[in-house]
């Protein structure tokens, strides 16, 4: 049987030769359908650092984990190709400053295109492809479920998602640290109110019932863990990177899991059983993208990520892309 190689649009009734997420209504790669797609959504609040945790973790898997896991990682078409390196990559790595916060959906549209990328896995004789799309959401989206339904919809059909929580919104811990190493309060990207707006968002995009949990599996990160380095146990597995060596650790993954369970429990008794209620296949993480913090201005001596890599591998788990291995 013959592919169509065009269809009507719905819109303006032309001919048109691109294809369209029947879901989201975004333009697919020319290969969609052709090989095995993923939409990885990597979401949080404000400041929580989701510009960083994508240039950092890309950076990873196109040098260090790629040669661990034995695959390639590249971007397709221009449109990624331009925006990661202008709006990542050369700030960060070129310019050693800090990435701009991503605006919101509801004033350029064209973050809400997704940056497509080529995972290449060379498994002996054997070669596999997928596809993978990044959306980074702008936290003042994570805000509002109006605006998530309609500007973020994404979210709802993603194969994976990265949820970064900063907790340096969480009053507790916000106590325990000087007031010069604190960003300002931000209440609406307090981690509890986020989490809530994803909930919601399940049930009233797939009509999720209030008694089922959301099934999608969603890694929930402690963002800028070097921040915390002060309050945290000299013994912390937050403090040194993780060890996968072409598969994922599940003992080094269940160990930081359990630790941040433990601190979350002391800082924010609410949050763990929120999130147990609302979510079935889910995992505790901690990274940081930069690894120390910025001076006063705003510059970077040097990127040193701490664990980027560990969210986005236990997805690739999740998905049977890698294989992960019991002990250490």
């Amino acid at each position: 049987m013959k592919n169509n190689l065009s269809a009507t649009c719905d819109l303006c009734q032309k001919e048109s030769t691109k294809r369209i997420c029947p879901h989201c209504h975004f333009e697919l790669s020319h290969d969609a359908g052709m090989i095995d797609d993923h939409i990885i959504a990597i979401i949080g609040g404000r400041e929580t650092g989701k510009g960083h945790y994508i240039a950092t973790l890309v950076h990873r898997l196109e040098n260090e984990v790629g040669q661990e896991f034995n695959f390639s990682l590249r971007m397709l078409g221009d449109d990624t190709r331009e925006r990661f390196e202008r709006d990542y990559r050369t700030p960060l790595f070129a310019k050693k400053t800090l990435i701009a916060g991503t605006v919101s959906a509801t004033v350029d549209s064209t973050v809400k295109m997704p940056m497509v990328f080529r995972l290449t896995f060379q498994e002996g004789n054997r070669t596999r492809a997928i596809n993978l799309s990044f959306f980074d959401s702008a936290g003042e989206d994570m805000q509002n479920l109006d605006i998530m339904s309609s500007e973020a919809r994404y979210i709802g059909y993603a194969s994976g998602i990265v949820f970064l929580l900063d907790p340096l919104q969480i009053d507790s811990v916000r106590e325990k640290l000087p007031i010069e190493a604190l960003p300002p309060k931000l209440p609406l990207a307090e981690p509890t109110y986020i989490v809530e707006r994803l909930r919601e968002l399940f049930e009233r995009q797939h009509q999720v019932s209030a008694t089922v949990k959301v099934s999608t599996p969603v890694a929930f990160v402690l963002s800028k863990v070097d921040a915390l380095f002060p309050i945290l146990d000299p013994s912390s597995e937050l403090r040194h990177t993780g060890e996968h060596f072409g598969s994922f650790n599940l003992a080094d993954a269940q160990s930081v899991h359990a630790e941040i369970w433990s601190y979350l429990q002391a800082w924010k008794g609410g949050l763990p059983g929120r999130v147990d209620s609302g979510f079935r296949n889910y995992q505790y993480f901690g990274t940081s993208s930069l690894g120390r913090p910025p001076d006063k201005k705003g510059n970077i001596e040097t990127v040193s990520p701490i664990r980027v890599e560990d969210p986005f591998l236990w997805i690739l788990y999740k998905l049977n892309l890698v294989k992960g291995r019991k002990g250490r």
